[in-house]
């Protein structure tokens, strides 16, 4: 990584390709000039881009993914809540025709969500105050839905969250921006009436703020975790294989220490027994031998004519371990996350 984050991602019509510590001031992929061979307008431009919030927060007890996504001809909102300890998941997912949604180009004060009928999910960026918030609820009339509110406030201090950022090319002028930040979370959830605290000092978060000139057929793999040691330091990772051109000098593959930042050199994801058998991620510079073992599915599936999504993206545990550019091993057993394979025609 190289120093701080530019102002804009694109200047002057032409993209700045990197990865840097911190948030850049504009995510404005938007502005590229003739991103495909032809000049498009604006509009036209528009529909091309991908655009996501997620956040992933968990405790030892209980793991969350929350994404408001926006492919521009569909858009979905989705919440998936699963409790560890007594093996339970609760959630919402809720698709819409069309854009649902309007992304900031900057990350600096924004304000993202849903509401329809008895299901909610925002989240809610403030750097200016150095905090974020998660909020989201269902109380369905009927059951076998579990009825959930959950309240999570994530500290985005510059002392306790760690950041990074790439803009990544997948081809002509066409790339793919992310933020993720590691933080401190702390607030409530209550599924069914019963309910817990998430204390800051046991619970972590990670956001991922995204944007993407993905081509019509999106795939990539991708598993992330976290925890924290009994020491009280914060460790997360990030890794994947994506449609990235040269990823030995372009990835998004990153390990946090506390509140450093290490780059990692690109992985692999083989799933030699299929996907709800383990997954091996590696690199091919031992510092990454890592065993993801799936314990709930979280899948999608859509048929929508020119249009398909074929998603799977388990909640799970992790084996193996992950070494820092500074040599530093670190015991992957403590991490909980998910991996994704995602593959779209959008």
């Amino acid at each position: 990584m190289r120093g701080p984050a530019p102002e804009a991602l694109c200047r002057n019509g032409a993209l700045v390709l990197g990865s840097w510590e911190g948030i850049p001031g504009k995510a404005n992929l938007i502005d590229v000039h003739r991103p495909y061979h032809y000049p498009l307008p604006r509009f036209l431009r528009t529909t091309r881009i991908k655009e996501w919030q997620a956040v992933q927060a968990g405790d030892p007890d209980t793991f969350i993914f929350a994404v408001l996504y926006d492919a521009k001809y569909l858009s979905m909102a989705s919440v998936d809540i699963w409790d560890r300890a007594g093996k339970r998941k609760a959630g919402f997912r809720q698709t819409f025709p069309g854009r649902r949604f309007s992304f900031p180009a900057s990350l600096e004060k924004s304000e993202i969500g849903i509401k329809a009928g008895h299901r909610e999910l925002s989240i809610s960026v403030d750097m200016g105050s150095g905090s974020m918030k998660l909020r989201a609820s269902n109380n369905p009339r009927k059951a076998p839905a579990a009825s959930f509110d959950l309240d999570l406030t994530f500290d985005l201090r510059e002392e306790s969250s760690s950041a990074f950022s790439v803009c990544l090319p997948l081809g002509l002028n066409r790339a793919m921006y992310s933020t993720k930040i590691l933080m401190p979370c702390g607030g409530s959830i209550e599924i069914d009436g019963e309910r817990r605290t998430f204390k800051e000092e046991k619970a972590l978060g990670i956001l991922d703020d995204h944007k993407g000139y993905y081509p019509y057929h999106l795939h990539y793999d991708w598993v992330t975790g976290s925890g924290v040691e009994p020491s009280g330091r914060r460790i997360g990772f990030n890794l994947t294989d994506n449609q990235v051109k040269d990823q030995r000098r372009y990835n998004e593959n990153r390990l946090w220490i506390g509140s450093a930042i290490h780059s990692l050199p690109p992985i692999r994801i083989t799933r030699p027994y299929g996907h709800a058998a383990p997954w091996v991620i590696q690199d091919t510079e031992g510092m990454v031998d890592l065993i993801f073992h799936p314990e709930v599915p979280h899948d999608i599936t859509m048929r929508l004519g020119l249009a398909d999504v074929d998603y799977i993206g388990p909640f799970g545990r992790f084996e193996g371990s992950l070494r820092s550019s500074s040599g530093e091993k670190i015991d992957a057993s403590r991490l909980y996350g998910m991996g994704e394979d995602k593959n779209l025609r959008l």
